[in-house]
């Protein structure tokens, strides 16, 4: 009877021991079984990443008639109006770069010029040296100075559309009227005509049928671009 404690002693303290040994190995193999579902789980698709903000694409060139002057060289376009406080008019029509000019103060004074324009500037010059321009240019103006002779004027003329433009004579008739005109957006007609040596206004002429009539007969008048020249 004296044993009987110290066995049941002895017992109980392997009963808990291996309680303690369960939870020791219930314990590692839970641990074991985390690592190695870690290990199995793949990598994120790159479908699945977070894909970065959209950005919105920019245009490689500038729009047609953005103000920076380019518009004006591609194509024909076309200028007119009256100078600063309205002494005279002025027409320009440019093509893919050229230019030509026609200044006119309807009696006595005129002046055609020619030349390049480019990156929103224009330098024309006459071929005689009766006139120059100077300006700068978007694709809906034209702004700077031009002189005719001993006359210069500061002018801002927009871009108009035909009839408004530059005509003269056909060159083969300027025998029997050698004239040039401006044609502005209202339709007024402002030219001269040489003869005997003389700048006097110029008589008007019919914009549908491109003629004018000088001493009975019609006479042709053209439209005038850089490509026919003055």
């Amino acid at each position: 009877m004296k044993l009987k404690a110290p066995l049941i002693t002895l017992g109980a303290g392997l009963v808990v021991a291996g309680v303690l040994y369960g939870m020791n190995v219930s314990v590692t193999n839970e641990a074991a079984r985390n690592k190695a579902a870690t290990a199995a789980a793949p990598a994120a698709s790159p479908s699945q990443a977070q894909a970065p903000a959209p950005t919105s694409a920019q245009p490689s060139t500038p729009p047609p008639g953005d103000g920076t002057g380019n518009a004006a060289q591609q194509g024909t376009i076309t200028y007119a109006g009256a100078v600063d406080g309205g002494a005279a008019s002025l027409g320009v029509v440019v093509k893919n770069g050229k230019a030509i000019a026609y200044v006119c103060d309807g009696r006595a004074a005129e002046s055609w010029m020619d030349g390049d324009m480019a990156n929103g500037e224009a330098q024309l010059n006459s071929a005689k040296a009766t006139g120059n321009l100077t300006a700068t240019y978007t694709a809906a103006q034209m702004k700077g100075t031009v002189k005719a002779g001993t006359k210069t004027w500061t002018f801002t003329i927009k871009a108009v559309a035909p009839p408004s433009g530059l005509y003269r004579s056909q060159a083969s008739l300027r025998k029997k009227l050698d004239a040039s005109w401006i044609v502005l957006p209202d339709g007024k007609q402002v030219g001269v005509e040489t003869r005997n040596g003389v700048l006097q206004p110029a008589p008007p002429f019919d914009v549908n049928n491109k003629t004018a009539v000088v001493d009975g007969t019609a006479v042709t008048i053209e439209p005038t671009s850089p490509a026919t020249g003055y």
